[in-house]
Parts: C-alpha cells; structure tokens; sequence
C-alpha cells in the first residue's frame, strides 16, 4: 500500500505501468499532447520540464481501476467498491505530527510561475491546476473539508478557482457572512488514499481525511501550515497555503471539463497564497481533463455509490460509468434479475445515488460492461424501445450536460426476456493450436 505519491509510481514501475519521459517538453501544450496520447494506459513521468529542471510531472498515476488498486495494495480491482464503502463507515482520524518541507517560500517569495501547471487545450484561459485538494475548515463547526477544485493563476499570488455549489461552497458563504475571509490549503500530489477520498462526496460534517485515513489503515499523518491554521498529509509534493478572499470573484474559464467540451464561463472564489511549500525535486500531479485519470477519480466514488444502493434492489455483479459516456453521464450495470421489472428499480436506484448520470442501461451479468460493442449488442438485441426503454422528463442532471433543459433521463432494460437460447451469443470453439497462432501473429 503507497503512502505517498513517491511510493505510488515505485509500486506501479515495478508493475511495468510507468513510462518515463526523458527528453525536454514543454508545460505549454507538449506535456498535455504527451499525457493524452499514453495516460490511458501508463502513468507517464515527465524528469526534464523546460525551464523547471528542479520539478518532475506525473500523470495517469490513478488512471484507472488497475493502477488505483495496486496502488492501495488491494489484490483485485473488484475489491475497490468494498475498500471505499468500508472506509466511509469507519472513518480514523489521522495523527498530527511536525513536518519539515525541503523547500518553503513564504509572503513576497511566492511566485506561482516558479510551478509547472501546464496549459492543456488550445482554448484554456490559462495553466490550471488540475489535481489540487483544497483543505478546508467551517468557520463555525470547525468541520474539515477536503475536494477538488481546478484553478488557474490570475496574478503571481492569486488563483481563480471552480467551486461548484457543494460543502466547499457553504463554508465560504459562511465565512462571507461572518465578515471573514477561508483558511485553505492546496495540496498537489498525494498517495492514492487520499487521492480517490478527496474526490469521494460525504455528508457535509464527515470528513474526508478521516476516510483517507481508514483505507491507509491509519498510517496518514497531518501537519500545521505555516500560514494557515488548516492541516494537510505531510506526504503532499506541493502545498499552497493561503485564504479564499469570500468577498472576490473573477471569470473562471474557458476550460475543458470531463465530458471534453469547454465548460461555461463564471465568476468564481479567489484564493491567495501566503506560502508555498514543496518536497526536495518535488513532482507536480498534473490529470488531463477529460482523460482516463480525471474520469476514475471522478467516477469511481459515484460507482460506489451506485453500487452500494442498488444492491438493495437487486443481484448487481458489475458498474461501470463508462469511459464513452464521459465517465460521468451514463451508467452500465450488470445484474442477475430474479423479476422482471427489477432492471427498472436498479436504474432508478442508480439515478438516485448519482443524480448527474442521464444513462442508465441494465444488462445480464453475461455481459462485459466495460466492453462497449458487447452493451450495445445487448441494447439492440435485447431490449424492445416500445416496452424497455423508460424516459424520466425532468430531473436533476449534471450541469456539464448542455444538451437543454430540463434535463431529463433514459433507464434502458437489455436483459433477456423470454426463452434465453433466442437471446445468447453463439460462440465459435477455440482450441490451442489456434489459440498459439494468434499468440504468434501477435507477437
């Protein structure tokens, strides 16, 4: 199990799911090209960044369930729904110890373009910090807060960053009706505990360090900032410390989210730094929106989720937020279905437990969920549009879908119904004499 984002790229190098990337790239456009092209498959490490040479740059590093898994010590990816669950209802607080940072640059030294934050799209409004966990606590319970938020530079001390409307949000109009600007810290890469629990939607008093903690089987440790009265993992890269201004918005975006197109541009928090402090050769977590590493972090909590409600109506074997659904708005579940309108109730329980997803589609568990030609073969082959198909007019849906409102949804039935013969797939016998041939033709 990695309890830092060091011992996370060892384990997965010795797994063989790291390439490194030797030669000179630039942050402008070069490194992004680079992650989208490989990400999918391998956390890319990036040693030589032009005109960063103290800095190295990992992505992919959580890309997908195989990596997040082996990083957390788990011996199968299926075991990941349990691991998370299990770790919400039995939170651990960490342990607070003293850390020494290699590096700390501190009120008049701090200078966000000495970071490489690279520029991903053409369109961008600028670099973004794509993998930052805002730390936070509520000015009145004192409840700690910690999730994601892209943001870009606005000056060599100031970010503009994406807050939507969440437990981020009610602690900072909290403080804005207190006359009081947020204690906050950004920390960028983290061990994979923490990685996949800051991306993880608790109860707005839970705390997701506490769940970090539990899948780290107690071994994650916080230390005091510098700057700021908020702790933060001692095992984080890079840390900026800081306050949100509560009483300052500035335009926030263009920027592409994780359906791939450029999200709406708002005003949005501000958020300055007082400090800056950094590991020795620190490595900057950059994920590529719209790539594989944003759509696991982002997806995998939700299909635990969906996973933990919809077992309550049914035999569910498999989820998947699929990766051709943008990793957020369509939903695959495989079950095995003991009455006939039991798909109906997993699709609804599954729009419940994540209520951004606008399809769901429920197969048999013969079905390779994560194999697209194999869903859409049962889709068509299986489900009737007449009787199966079930449309919800309006609903809540996810803010990235700008297909109109209201938003509405789709739960599609592509189970068997009737005799099962008429329904399976024929198979064609593969013996080993064919097996070795294609093994060759392969190699």
């Amino acid at each position: 199990m990695a309890k830092s984002l060091r011992e996370a790229i060892e384990i997965l190098e010795r797994k063989g799911l790291v390439i490194r990337i030797h030669d000179s790239v630039s942050k402008m456009h070069e490194i992004p090209s680079l992650m989208q092209e490989l990400e999918s498959r391998f956390a890319v490490f990036f040693e030589n960044i032009e005109g960063y040479e103290e800095f190295r740059l990992i992505s992919g590093i959580y890309g997908d369930r195989r990596r997040l898994s082996v990083t957390l010590g788990l011996k199968d990816e299926r075991e990941i729904y349990d691991a998370l669950n299990n770790a919400i209802k039995n939170p651990i607080s960490p342990k607070k110890e003293s850390v020494d940072f290699d590096i700390n640059l501190v009120n008049e030294e701090v200078d966000l373009r000495k970071i490489p934050i690279p520029t991903f799209y053409e369109k961008d409004k600028g670099p973004y910090i794509t993998a930052g966990i805002v730390i936070a606590k509520d000015i009145d319970s004192g409840a700690r807060n910690a999730s994601y938020h892209r943001m870009t530079p606005i000056s060599k001390n100031r970010l503009v960053m994406r807050v939507v409307e969440r437990d981020l949000w009610a602690f900072i109009m909290r403080a804005r009706e207190a006359g009081k600007n947020l204690d906050a810290a950004v920390v960028i890469g983290v061990d994979p505990a923490t990685a996949i629990a800051a991306a993880t939607t608790l109860p707005i008093y839970e705390d997701e360090l506490e769940v970090a903690n539990s899948l780290l089987s107690g071994e994650l440790s916080v230390t005091n900032g510098l700057k700021t009265n908020v702790e933060y993992p001692s095992n984080a890269e890079i840390v900026l410390e800081g306050e949100i201004i509560t009483d300052a918005l500035e335009e926030e975006g263009p920027f592409v989210d994780i359906t791939g197109t450029y999200d709406t541009i708002r005003k949005q928090p501000v958020f300055k730094v007082h400090a800056i402090r950094m590991k020795n050769k620190p490595i900057f977590h950059a994920i590529l929106p719209a790539g594989s590493e944003h759509k696991t972090l982002m997806g995998l909590p939700r299909e635990a989720k969906i996973f933990n409600l919809v077992k309550e109506v049914t035999v569910l074997k498999d989820v998947y937020l699929t990766d051709w659904g943008c990793g957020w708005l369509e939903c695959v579940m495989s079950i095995k279905k003991r009455h006939k309108d039991e798909p109906i109730n997993a699709g609804m329980a599954a729009i419940t437990a994540h209520p951004s997803v606008k399809k769901v589609i429920v197969v048999d568990d013969d079905i390779n969920i994560r194999d697209c030609k194999e869903v859409y073969w049962a889709v068509i082959t299986r489900s009737n549009p007449a009787k199966d198909y079930v449309i919800i007019p309006r609903a809540k849906g996810s803010t990235l879908d700008h297909s109109g409102e209201p938003r509405s949804k789709i739960i599609i039935d592509a189970t068997i119904k009737g005799e099962r013969s008429l329904f399976e797939k024929g198979v064609i016998p593969r013996n080993s004499r064919v097996k070795e041939i294609l093994k060759k033709l392969k190699r």
